[in-house]
């Protein structure tokens, strides 16, 4: 089996769905854990590496405990592994299902071969009676006409539906959230937060019963609702509560944007299958909305995190916070206690450093907006092979213009 079928099959493209709340979350959290513990009369003691931060003991000396960068650093990639993993695991879940239950018909890689099956067919009346002839024509011309319809409409290769044994992607499935697990446990065990295991089965259970079991949610409208709440508020919040035990406002801000544009790209993917969700069944909100409706509704859902960003950039007001990091980097230092003029200091690196990080922020804010801006446009022209990848980066670019912003 070719080792590119799998990684198709892993959809890729979608990946970044999963990276972007954890970038997001643990860029905005930065400055609260290295900097927020700072000051006062306490004394702060290096944190524990497995077991979680200590609580807070009113009647001792010592203030929070200080986070190591190593130990954020690897909650971090161990957060990433679990949002990632998970994330293959569904799709290869999805793929088994929806193989199994024919939606994938004609988008198999075996599709090309079909025109000539036909044509086989057509000569195999000697052994074989008319209507059984007949018969095999018409099944190779539906599904013929299923692959036809799929390279029209540019959508990717399935595995079950390319030929490959279901219980195979089933197996791939399994061991995608074994290692989901595997980073989750590792979590807890730096973390103290025992609860998160229970988060994280309910994150398996929902990625299985999307499209699998007896009554597949994906199916009955629920799907947008899911992917805005795992892909947005519990990855992106999640991972602010394992690196700083908090989930502060601003978190649950982007956390929103971070989910909008997860359903935007769940939306492109209907708004390309539309026809073929609607004949087996699959009541998508843009199969409830229709092709127009649906259309409307995936701008805005890419759209709205754009704007949201705007709006953060505006009140975060941040060529005014880097002027004042510039002013509080300078100071006047005086050579002894009779010198009453004294002269100017500054720490010129962390200047440049303040500089630096206003023109990453801008560049940023950019980048997010005209990604964001060309997905859109991709949408509106019916362009869904190029707005699929395009609202999956967006989404990174938009964790990133986030955790610039709150960096400075």
């Amino acid at each position: 089996m070719k080792l590119g079928l799998w990684i198709q099959g892993a959809r890729p493209k979608t990946l970044p769905l999963g990276l972007a709340p954890v970038i997001a979350a643990a860029m905005t959290m930065w400055q609260t854990v290295f900097e927020g513990v700072y000051g006062g009369s306490y004394d702060h003691r290096p944190c524990p590496v497995f077991g979680g931060r200590p609580s807070l003991d009113l009647a001792s000396n010592y203030g929070r405990c200080l986070t190591s960068h190593g130990w954020y650093i690897a909650v971090t990639l161990l957060c990433a592994g679990v949002a990632v993993f998970l994330q293959i695991a569904a799709n290869f879940a999805n793929d088994y299902s929806d193989g199994v239950r024919g939606v994938d018909s004609g988008r198999g890689m075996q599709g090309v071969s079909l025109a000539d099956a036909a044509d086989g067919a057509g000569q195999s009346g000697t052994d074989q009676s008319q209507s059984q002839v007949q018969a095999q024509s018409q099944q190779l011309d539906r599904e013929l006409a299923d692959f036809e319809g799929a390279q029209r409409r540019q959508v990717p290769s399935r595995l079950v539906a390319s030929g490959v044994a279901p219980k195979k992607v089933l197996a791939a499935a399994g061991i995608s959230a074994a290692l989901a697990c595997a980073c989750g446990l590792a979590i807890i065990a730096l973390t103290g937060h025992w609860w998160l295991l229970a988060l994280g089965v309910a994150c398996i259970v929902a990625g299985w019963f999307y499209v699998g079991g007896k009554y597949p949610y994906g199916y009955h409208g629920w799907g947008e609702i899911s992917v805005f709440a795992f892909f947005g508020l519990i990855a992106t919040c999640g991972t602010s509560y394992a690196l700083s035990d908090t989930v502060p406002h601003v978190v649950i801000w982007v956390a929103i944007a971070q989910g909008l544009l997860a359903v935007a790209v769940l939306s492109v993917n209907n708004l390309r299958d539309i026809d073929d969700d609607a004949a087996h069944g699959k009541r998508t909100w843009v199969v409830r909305m229709g092709r127009s409706g649906g259309k409307k509704f995936t701008e805005m859902l890419i759209v709205v995190p754009a704007l949201m960003l705007a709006a953060e950039f505006a009140m975060g007001h941040p060529w005014t916070a880097a002027a004042e990091e510039v002013d509080n980097a300078c100071g006047w230092q005086y050579a002894s206690p009779s010198d009453f003029v004294g002269r100017e200091v500054c720490d010129y690196s962390h200047v440049a450093y303040t500089q630096h990080l206003f023109v990453v922020t801008a560049v940023a804010f950019a980048l997010a907006c005209i990604v964001c801006l060309a997905a859109a446009i991709c949408v509106h022209r019916e362009k869904y092979r190029g707005a699929l990848p395009l609202c999956a980066f967006s989404s990174l670019a938009l964790a990133f213009a986030f955790g610039t912003l709150y960096l400075m």
